[in-house]
């Protein structure tokens, strides 16, 4: 999980501005004071850089980093295992 760890974290500290030392994988995103705009950012984001479904459904804001982290990365597997699946 740590390249899906780090690409939510790249995400939430570069795009989003929210500081670094503020991001850990068992922070909520409501304590990262993400509205429901930034997490629906945050969602198109992940989606667009890691190729898996992830929409503002995925990303409540109860949801932790590392949770959300967690999902992201049992998608890209399940596509990889996937008929047809490609690899990252």
């Amino acid at each position: 999980m740590p390249g899906v760890y780090d690409a939510v974290f790249g995400v939430l500290t570069g795009t989003l501005a929210v500081p670094p030392a503020e991001v850990g994988p068992q922070r909520q995103l409501d304590a990262l004071h993400l509205d429901s705009l930034a997490r629906a950012e945050l969602a198109l984001t992940l989606k667009e850089l890691l190729g898996v479904p992830c929409s503002d459904h995925d990303v409540p804001a109860t949801a932790t980093v590392g949770g959300l982290a967690a999902l992201l990365d049992d998608r890209l597997a399940d596509r990889t295992r996937a008929p047809g699946g490609e690899a990252p």
